[in-house]
Order: structure tokens, then sequence, then C-alpha cells
């Protein structure tokens, strides 16, 4: 007979060391370039202020202090132009600029890697683990902060992995640090029929018809949303292209309502584009109509169960907020073109954006871990020079889901 020490005993049950599975890493550092500092004309192959991320980064807080900052943005010139030999005096044009201001502030998250003890009766380093989980969960937070921001609702599905409360929750303002604003009203689109979002029934699932329709609807808007254009890729100039980021049970509908002739082609559409530019989000499965690259976002989907009360904006051009109820159950995808997110960085305590601090505690008995960011998030908006406010670089599409499996 075999005698097991108990070194032996602690060996054998802890052979490895598994971290939890993820839905999704990091969507905001896929989608994130830095913000333009000046306009830019037009040029071949680029029709847009560069550079045509859907996240800009904003760095100015790290070099001045203070807790907010303005963006801005030029308006196209307009006016008719002065004909023959009509006097031109007076008859300039002034540059119209439009600004909103975005805040930052200050998140931490504490570790306690345990006492003595606690390193003495497992095999493995409880500081490092600790240090390596506080990295992947400041991204899941920032993911679940940006999918909020973009989308404009906090909604109603909830899970024991997410980390962005409810939007009753004490806590929900102080975390998404500026404020939520629902999507403009020339921003919001719907499945099937409907034309707002009471309307919405069980049959307006979303399908190819939606991604066609929606395609259209971009064609023919007056301030159209500015398509992507990742700075390394060498197509962005002929075939810029949006992403349209759907819930799984969106892309469940999808799949269901397509036939397999139309999925097939779909996906190949996709691979072709990723055969020219193998960006990170043309991996994974996703399919492309026209210009449109549809995929999951998985971290957490934007959902309102049947009879929540939802924030829409009013057809006016201060983009007034009304609420209305959801007939049915509703998932909430995003079209997401060129700047449709800010996100600024301010310096934390040690100058730095994002800073980690270990130290002992209980009289040198126990080791904590903090990280810290100076950081806020918030959706770009501004007005035209009409004065009426839309979204910049992001639309709203709420359809009705199947909710069996």
């Amino acid at each position: 007979m075999t005698t097991i020490t108990k070194a032996q005993a602690k060996k054998l049950q802890e052979v490895a060391l598994f971290t939890a599975a993820n839905r999704n890493r990091s969507m905001t550092n896929m989608l994130t370039d830095s913000a333009p500092q000046k306009a830019q004309g037009d040029k071949k192959g680029n029709k847009q202020s560069s550079p045509g991320a859907p996240i800009v980064t904003v760095n100015d807080l790290t070099k001045t202090a203070g807790d907010t900052v303005d963006m801005q943005i030029v308006h196209k010139l307009s006016k008719r132009p002065t004909m023959g030999d009509k006097r031109i005096a007076g008859n300039g044009e002034s540059l119209d600029f439009t600004s909103f201001e975005l805040s930052i502030d200050q998140g931490r998250h504490q570790v306690d890697a345990g006492g003595k003890m606690s390193q003495q009766r497992t095999g493995h380093n409880l500081m490092s683990t600790a240090r390596t989980l506080l990295g992947t969960y400041f991204n899941d937070v920032k993911d679940q902060l940006a999918t909020v921001h973009m989308a404009g609702a906090r909604g109603d599905y909830i899970q024991d992995d997410i980390i962005v409360p409810l939007s009753n929750h004490p806590d929900f303002g102080d975390m998404l640090v500026n404020p939520i604003m629902p999507p403009t009203y020339d921003r919001h689109f719907f499945g099937g029929d409907a034309t707002n979002f009471e309307q919405i029934d069980q049959a307006d699932v979303f399908g190819m018809e939606t991604v066609d329709n929606i395609s259209l609807f971009i064609d023919e808007m007056a301030h159209p949303l500015q398509p992507i254009r990742f700075k390394d890729d060498k197509l962005a100039g002929d075939e810029p292209f949006f992403i349209l980021n759907v819930t799984p049970r969106q892309w469940h509908d999808f799949k269901r309502t397509s036939t397999y002739k139309d999925w097939q082609q779909l996906m190949a559409n996709a691979m072709k584009r990723r055969s020219s530019f193998d960006h990170q989000v043309f991996r994974g499965e996703c399919v492309m109509h026209g210009n449109i690259l549809v995929r999951q976002y998985k971290g957490m989907p934007i959902r309102f169960n049947p009879g929540s009360t939802v924030d829409v904006s009013k057809n006016d051009n201060k983009a007034t907020v009304k609420q209305v109820e959801a007939g049915t159950t509703i998932d909430r995808a995003m079209l997401i073109g060129a700047q449709a997110l800010a996100d600024a960085w301010g310096k934390t305590k040690n100058g730095s954006q994002f800073s980690i601090h270990t130290e002992k505690t209980d009289a040198g008995n126990r080791d904590e871990v903090t990280i810290a960011w100076m950081n806020g998030l918030k959706k770009v908006r501004f007005a035209d020079k009409t004065g009426r406010l839309n979204d910049h670089g992001v639309i709203a599409l709420d359809t009705a889901v199947s909710t069996g499996y």
C-alpha cells in the first residue's frame, strides 16, 4: 500500500491553474486609435479627418491638470459662391465649430492576495495571479462601459460575471463618469416594419433585410456616419467599412433566417476583405454584406425586457429625451463608424494613466494589490450647422429577438 504525503496531495490538486473563461477580449483595444489634432483636406483615398477608428483616444489631460476636456468639430463650408463681378466683401463664410465636454475620474480596484498561510497552502504565486486577474478585470470593465456609452442605454441583462450594474444601482452613475445619452432621433433605426421603439413586435427580428435597409439608410443620410478607415488598411480609401455589432440572439436570428447559400456568401465576403487587411475585427465568426461587417459583441448584450421603460430621443434639434415602453424582448445592435466614442485619459497619483500598487498590511502578514486608472468615456455627439444634435459615429439598431433555445 502506497502512502501519499501531504506535499504530494497538494501537488496532485494543483497541477494546473486556469482562469475563468471570458466572453470577449478587449473590444476597446481592438477599435482604438489616437484622436485627430487638425482638419485634413480631401486626399485620394481619404475623405475624412484622420484617424478613422471607432474609438479615439484623448491624452490632453495627461499633460495638463484638469478633469474635463473639450472636443471640437469644424463644419464643412456650405455657402454659395460669389459669381461674376458681384462684391465679395461682407459675404465671407465664418468657420463654424461645435464642441462637447468630456470628463474623467479615478477608478480603482483591489485584490487581497492573502496572508502567509494562504501562500503556504498553495503552490501558485498569489501575487502574480492577482496582478494577472486585475489586468483582465480592467479590460472587462472598459469593454462594458464602452458598450453602454455607445448603445446609449444599460438595458436589463445581468449575469454574475457582469461588472457594470443596472442603471438603478447607486454606483452606476459614478462608474460611467459621463452621462449616458440615448441615440439621437436621426441615429436610431429599427428592425422589420417598425418605425419607432414602441412599434417593435415579435416579428421585427434581425435579418438580411435589416442590413439592406440600414445600408440604404446610411446612403441617404444628410450627414452620414464616416466609415472606418484604420491607418494600416490599404483598401481604406476604396473600401472603407462599418462594423455592425449585434448581440448573440440577433446573430442567431440572422443565421436562422438566412439561406445556407446566402450565409456562405456573407462569410466569403468577410474572408475576402480580411485577405487584404488581417485586422482583429475580421477574426472569429463574422460576415460581410456590402460595406457592413457584422459580428457579435458578447460581453454584455443590451437587452430590454417586455414592459421595461426605455429612454429615447424626440424628433427635435436638442435631442430631448422621452420614455417609452418595450412591447417585447428587444436587443440593441450598434452600427459603428469612425470617431464614435471618445476615450480620455488623465494622470493617476504616480503621474501615469494607469498604475499598480502593492503593499503589506496586517502587520506585514498580508499582501494587497491595487490598480488605479484616470479615465472617462463618452459617445461623440455634435450639433450640425443648423443646431441639430446627432451622435457622430454610431447608430443604434433595435430589433426583437427570439427567446427560445
